[in-house]
């Protein structure tokens, strides 16, 4: 008789392909905002803020006798401890075509970036003032108030300033943009609108505006962007991240972990704006 492959299926190895990982979202808030670090010793930063006073006209030989108060506020910001970790027992690592001690770091090397840039994402709300509402349809005149806001108020949002949408509303501005004749927006930009798809990293009223996917959608399929300053937000690190390998002998495997100190926090709420508008899904 005969041997088949069936016979010898309990001693053949199983082919396993070259292994692929979940792609994540690009990052994007530590680029975006105010780095700052705690310097060796310290558990907290002040950020003083200097007031501002007031000339008057003079009048010839006549003493200036006005003083001005030069007064100084300020914020004080703390970091915290984040985290992740895996287990790769010696019998997985052994089994595993693919490296099994690089294949976690990246996984949770993503897992740490994802976990920072969402946390910077997260401020957009708490910003002092949004535009916007829940089901209202985003559009480059919605961006271009928001940015005439920034700079018309009493104190102007200090520049640079930064633009970030979640794609789906980030859709509605391509959308704006490069319909034929629906708009004042020259016919050459339109072209290229609709040859490239912006990709978020194009320029609106001197404004970089960026698509990033780590936004949070609501319930109702809202999402907050915001047009902000770079003073808007502080990243705020206690030491960056770091990585570990330590075996343990009785679980016979070894632990990989990730572990970052750091805060992501608003300094100031006046410098920028929040942006609450539909991300939907688009079907067209």
């Amino acid at each position: 008789m005969a041997t088949t492959a069936s016979d010898l299926a309990a001693g053949a190895k199983a082919m396993v392909a070259n292994a692929r990982y979940t792609y994540e979202h690009r990052t994007l808030m530590t680029q975006l905002a105010t780095t700052m670090k705690l310097g060796q010793g310290n558990k907290s930063q002040y950020i003083p803020k200097f007031g501002t006073v007031t000339a008057n006209d003079l009048t010839d030989g006549v003493d200036m006798t006005e003083d001005q108060a030069l007064t100084v506020t300020g914020t004080t910001h703390t970091t915290d401890e984040a985290g992740c970790k895996v287990i790769i027992t010696k019998k997985l690592r052994n089994q595993l075509t693919e490296d099994a001690y690089k294949a976690s770091g990246k996984v949770i090397g993503n897992a740490m970036a994802k976990k920072i840039d969402q946390d910077g994402l997260a401020l957009f709300s708490g910003l002092d003032t949004t535009l916007g509402a829940a089901g209202s349809t985003f559009a480059v005149a919605r961006l271009q108030a928001a940015v005439t806001q920034c700079f018309g108020q009493g104190e102007p949002v200090p520049e640079p300033l930064y633009c970030v949408l979640h794609p789906y509303t980030y859709h509605d501005i391509v959308t704006d943009l490069s319909v034929p004749g629906s708009s004042n927006i020259p016919p050459n930009v339109q072209e290229e609108v609709l040859r490239s798809y912006w990709r978020g990293s194009d320029k609106l009223y001197n404004v970089p505006v960026f698509a990033c996917g780590n936004i949070t959608i609501d319930t109702a399929d809202d999402a907050y962007g915001a047009v902000f300053s770079k003073l808007a937000f502080i990243y705020l690190v206690g030491h960056e991240p770091e990585n570990w390998v330590e075996e343990d002998g009785s679980l016979r495997g070894w632990e990989l972990g990730i572990v970052a100190d750091y805060a992501f926090v608003e300094e100031d709420g006046t410098y920028g704006r929040a942006l609450l508008y539909d991300a939907s899904a688009p079907t067209s």
